[in-house]
């Protein structure tokens, strides 16, 4: 399995998901099953900067985010401490765990729209695959 980055020098938000992911898998080798089929696009709004991972099973490209061009399966839009504190979520069926307190701050967040997520009513797969490709724990 490869990550790939579309940019010969990718920004900061590509260089860390896009490493992460590849840590990730290096590190729990099952989750390569994660892999199938779906584009998502992550945003940093208060750094300005999108991703967007075009996932499929054996790679994993990662190039700046065209916007909403109706491509991406899953948009999550949040600022960049809560992107990196959606990989340290413990997860519970790949979602956060409500039973933990940073599960119940992840979830709050949602709920107060801080961390928005679209598209998760239509490809709850893809984002739960997601979370599991980017947890650290």
């Amino acid at each position: 399995m490869k990550v790939e980055y579309a940019e010969p020098e990718p920004d900061g938000l590509a260089s860390m998901v896009g490493g992460l992911i590849e840590a990730n898998l290096i590190r729990h080798p099952d989750r390569m099953k994660l892999l199938r089929p779906s584009v998502i696009d992550l945003s940093a709004s208060d750094a300005d900067v999108s991703v967007s991972l075009a996932i499929e099973p054996a790679r994993i490209v990662v190039a700046p985010a065209a916007g909403a061009n109706g491509r991406s399966h899953v948009h999550v839009q949040a600022h960049a401490s809560d992107l990196l504190l959606l990989a340290s979520v413990p997860l519970r069926f790949g979602l956060p765990d409500p039973f933990t307190r940073v599960g119940r701050v992840v979830l709050s967040r949602i709920g107060r729209r801080r961390i928005r997520i679209e598209g998760f009513l239509r490809h709850p797969g893809a984002l739960v695959r997601l979370s599991k490709l980017l947890s650290v724990v």
